[in-house]
């Protein structure tokens, strides 16, 4: 805790130490960030080198091997087994090849948008003469290409591998820097060790040749900024260094201290980004006398590597992620000059521009330099103009005030409302727009003369212009009364507004006015208006044509630039390109009639938080064409072959990405067009970048798809991908032709076969109704039977009940008859028999009950898994009592066993089939309960020695139609229909029954169980 402590306070103490160092101004060049990290899927964060193939595809190397970045996701290339994941640098070669370092081996990169792959290109770490932990790379002027370790340079040339072995003193104590390589244009290769020694190359000795001179620090990054000149970032500092012809230093200077760079890359002739290990990101003007900025908004303290892209985009490696820097297209400097409203822009006849706040007047020199003017006034400014040395300041209170030069003239009070527009005519005659009314004034006597009988009374004006014949239009509101011309030559105001072509409201006002030549554009409440004596027309501004133009301007390039609600927007020729603050714009909040484009062809803009500048090119960078991917079941496959297939009435569906980076910078377009036809409905695409193709008629087709990246980018060459949309295959002429020989051959088959099946028909029709007959009386014997089976189950049911009731009706008579007469013992032996005769009745119901309710599916089975054994030895214990009254032997044997079943079910079944076995059996005999597991079964056995049946009577069990009563062999009384209702149970519970059986000698009953699974 206490070291941690320790290295945070003296990073703090580097880091406000430097800050301090670094200029007051603010950042010089304006950029914008997109980072890298586990928060958008870089899984390792630490990045040491970027680098882009020559199919425009981005490969990170980390301390987790070579990643590489396909349509915003992060995958890792494959590495040979066994070999090191942690990588130092990315390189490339002259002739496109990319290479990457690891620890123990330098890899060649094979290009693929899809899927690259790494190939061995020099083992290292395997002998003497390989490298050892190889470092950095560099080719030479020749194409050689020198490598180094922790100790030692080797050089890669036609395949083969020479060590140039260098002096111990040498030996980096870094991981992943050594020597750098410095070559001259005259030839010369210079190395300098990390440790600050230095070597000249000896072509004729091919060996390293030691210069007396070390720079007593460390050497740990190089940067070429003239033929024979460089940079080094040291321990001590930025150093510059510079070689005679001979390779000798003739110069050797710290430009700026306190800086450790690690890195170096260039921003203009000029300028540089240096990356440090503590500092972050910071900015060296070397014009400037070598001042330093902190590149403001950079998110990290340590930078590995920066790599400048095909695009201008910087891509810089940290410790924790990769960063993404572009610079902005806008430039603006924070200052309390250009921290206020700005309500005008000026171009002063030196070129200069000059512009204004509410408070103060500036000028802007060439260097970008802001200097007050010294204009002394009341009130706040509105806006202001100037003509030769005359300055003309218009305030919110409605106040003129007049200057030449330096020097105030006089002021005059022209509304009581604010000054919003000033037109110049000459150094006499100047035009003013206050409280929505036009008014003349002579510069020389102070003359104010109000034109606003000309508008019928009406304030209704809002802007001004002259044409090069000094008359002057007049923008103003409603819809037929937005424009007005006045003729100098005679001297009128005419309304000159034309019928307009498209709908728009009432209350439509004109903002802005712009000369081109003899048309007049016009900022309007309803968009950008091309105004000619000819035509009238909507500037097509893109998804902005109906937005309110504030301001208008045109560059050297004819470009079109105005401000609206969403930024600034340029029209060249058909692109459309719309800037906002994250282009660099201090506000998107812009005052009226506030764009200028000056002698340079800088474009001014004045906003709510200051003003900003850009250079205008006189090329735009195109947008790289889009990278598109067909979407099937077996994933994303590229399809940059341009032609596909589909069937109609089915879907397409395509994936688009961009070479160019940050992905959700890019905006797509599509359109679908047939027979090569020119019009084109262009469609954005969804926040997926997905196009779904559907609906589309049988034919040929083109799917055009563009992009177009945020900022100073126009659009892309379009990706064209023929689709050719082809018929079902059952619409198809030749399927209909086919149909038709088919229909005409069945119709033939069918005729003559039907002839044939007629006569099998009716042969068929004839064993058919034979056999109906037969299956009717089928039907008619089983009801029959099942008749006979019910009659006879109701007569045995009708005698079986019958007769225990007549004994007890019996017995009971004569109780209540002659109980006085019959003794104690002979009522007791009749109330017996009564009681036995009631209780054989109630158990012939109950069973009955139960078989009925089987029988009807009302019975309810509640399975349960429980012990066997324990209900085996409870009726094995009530039915040894039983046979004991019978002289009976009833004995069980069985083991623990676990069954699924319904409990009372199977005790029901177990109980009668005991009963049976001892009504059935004689005195001294022997009864056995058991039960053995046979597959997945408990089968229960029940065998006595008693009478036994016959075949024909074994075979009559468990049949309703053989129920019948009969009686034991103490004369007990039965009817057979408990063997029914165990078979019921038995089969409910998943199980079977059944019985052997030989006459006289004794029967078992069996029936099965499912075990506990």
């Amino acid at each position: 805790m206490i070291r941690t402590s320790i290295i945070s306070i003296k990073v703090f103490l580097i880091l406000l130490f430097v800050s301090g160092s670094f200029s007051s101004e603010g950042q010089r060049t304006n950029f914008r960030f997109y980072q890298y990290n586990k928060e958008n899927k870089l899984n390792e964060e630490l990045v040491k080198s970027i680098r882009q193939d020559s199919l425009g595809v981005y490969y990170f190397a980390t301390d987790d091997g070579v990643l590489f970045l396909k349509n915003d996701h992060f995958e890792p290339l494959t590495l040979p087994e066994d070999k090191s994941g942690y990588f130092k640098e990315l390189f490339k070669r002259k002739n496109g090849d990319l290479l990457a370092v690891s620890d123990d081996a330098i890899y060649k990169i094979t290009n693929s948008v899809e899927q690259p792959e790494m190939e061995l290109f020099i083992e290292c770490n395997t002998d003497p003469s390989k490298p050892k932990y190889p470092k950095h790379l560099f080719e030479d002027s020749k194409n050689d290409l020198w490598i180094t370790d922790y100790n030692h340079i080797y050089r890669y040339k036609e395949g083969i591998v020479a060590k140039y072995k260098m002096d111990e003193k040498n030996m980096t104590s870094s991981y992943a820097r050594s020597f750098q390589f410095l070559e001259c244009d005259n030839g010369n290769m210079i190395v300098v060790s990390q440790k600050g020694w230095i070597y000249k190359f000896d072509s004729k000795h091919n060996a390293f040749i030691e210069l007396d001179f070390n720079f007593n620090h460390i050497i740990q990054a190089s940067f070429k900024i003239g033929p024979n000149e460089f940079l080094l970032g040291s321990s001590a500092g930025v150093v510059k260094i510079l070689f005679d012809t001979q390779g000798k230093i003739i110069k050797n200077e710290v430009i700026v201290t306190d800086i450790i760079a690690s890195c170096f890359e260039k921003i203009s002739d000029n300028k540089l980004l240096l990356g440090t290990f503590f500092q972050g990101l910071v900015e060296l003007d070397i014009a400037d006398k070598n001042s330093i900025y902190s590149v403001g908004g950079f998110p990290y303290f340590t930078v590995n590597d920066i790599f400048l892209d095909d695009f201008g985009k910087y891509w810089v490696s940290t410790n924790s992620g990769a960063v993404v820097m572009e610079k902005k297209f806008f430039s603006y400097q924070f200052s309390t000059a250009n921290s206020e409203y700005i309500i005008s822009v000026n171009l002063t006849n030196e070129g200069s521009v000059n512009f204004a706040g509410r408070n103060s007047v500036f000028n802007v020199d060439s260097q970008k330099n802001i200097e007050s003017i010294p204009f002394t006034f009341e009130g706040s400014l509105n806006v202001f103009k100037t003509f030769g040395d005359i300055t003309l300041l218009g305030t919110e209170q409605g106040r003129l005030n007049i200057f030449k030069g330096d020097d105030f003239l006089f002021n005059l009070k022209i509304s009581d409302q604010a000054v919003t527009s000033i037109q110049i005519v000459s150094k006499k005659i100047a035009w003013v727009v206050a409280n929505k009314e036009l008014f003349k004034l002579n510069l020389t006597t102070g003359q104010v003369k109000s034109y606003f009988d000309s508008f019928q009374r009406k304030r209704i004006v809002q802007d001004i212009c002259l044409d090069t014949k000094q008359n002057l239009y007049i923008g103003a509101q409603f819809k037929n009364s937005y424009l007005f011309k006045y003729d100098v030559d005679k001297n009128e105001i005419v309304n000159v507004s034309k019928p307009i072509p498209f709908a728009i409201s009432e209350d439509f006002w004109v903002i802005d006015l712009e000369l081109d030549r003899d048309t007049l554009y016009m900022g309007t409440s309803e968009g950008l208006l091309k105004y000619t004596e000819k035509a009238f027309e909507r500037i097509n501004l893109g998804e902005m044509s109906n937005s309110e133009v504030n301001s208008i301007v045109f560059d050297k390039q004819n470009s079109i630039w105005v401000t609206t609600s969403k930024g600034v927007v340029r029209k060249r020729k058909t692109d459309i390109s719309l800037f906002t603050p994250e282009q660099g714009l201090p506000s998107k909040t812009f005052t009226n009639r506030n764009l200028l484009v000056d002698s340079e062809n800088n474009l001014w803009v004045g906003t709510s938080n200051g003003i900003a500048f850009a250079q205008i090119s006189d090329s735009i960078q195109r947008t790289p064409m889009p990278v598109v991917y067909l979407a099937d079941g077996e994933g994303v496959l590229p399809n940059q072959s341009g032609a596909i297939s589909m069937s109609a009435n089915s879907m397409l569906l395509l994936d688009v990405a961009a070479s160019i980076y940050p992905q959700k910078r890019n905006k797509f377009q599509y359109c679908t067009v047939q027979n090569y036809q020119k019009d084109s409905d262009w469609k954005e695409l969804s926040a997926k970048n997905q196009i779904l193709i559907s609906d589309l008629k049988p034919g040929e087709y083109q799917i055009c798809i563009r992009g177009k990246h945020e900022g100073n980018y126009a659009w892309s060459e379009h990706c064209i991908i023929e689709l050719e949309v082809e018929q079902q295959w059952y619409l198809r002429w030749y399927t209909f032709f086919i149909e038709f020989l088919i229909i005409f051959l069945l119709i033939y088959v069918t005729n003559e076969y039907s002839k044939r099946r007629t006569q099998k028909n009716l042969l068929a029709l004839e064993k058919i109704v034979s056999d109906r007959t037969m299956e009717l009386q089928k039907v008619n014997e089983n009801l029959a039977t099942a008749n006979i089976a019910k009659d006879k189950f109701l007569s045995i049911i009708a005698h079986d009940l019958r007769n225990p009731f007549n004994a007890i009706r019996g017995f009971s008579s004569i109780l209540m008859k002659d109980s006085d007469i019959l003794s104690k013992e002979e009522s007791f032996e009749l109330i017996e028999t009564i009681y036995r005769s009631s209780d054989d009745t109630f158990k012939l119901l109950e069973s009955l009950l139960e078989w009925a309710n089987v029988q009807k599916g009302d019975f309810k089975l509640n399975a349960e898994g429980f012990d066997l054994k324990m209900l085996m030895e409870k009726n094995l214990s009530i039915h040894k009592s039983l046979g004991m009254l019978k002289g009976l032997d009833v004995k069980g044997e069985f083991e623990p066993v676990n069954v699924t079943a319904d409990m009372a079910m199977i005790d029901t079944v177990i109980r009668n089939l005991m009963s049976n076995a001892i009504k059935f059996s004689f005195p001294g005999q022997t009864l056995e309960l058991k039960s053995y597991k046979m597959k997945g079964d408990v089968v229960v056995q029940v065998s006595d020695q008693g009478v036994g049946m016959t075949e024909k009577q074994l075979n009559q069990l468990f049949k309703i139609d053989a129920v019948s009563s009969s009686e034991g062999t103490a004369n007990e009384t039965g009817t057979g229909f408990g063997l029914m209702l165990s078979k019921e149970f038995v089969e409910l519970n998943g199980g079977k029954i059944w019985a052997e059986s030989v006459k006289d000698k004794g029967t078992s009953f069996f029936f099965s169980i499912p075990k506990n699974k």
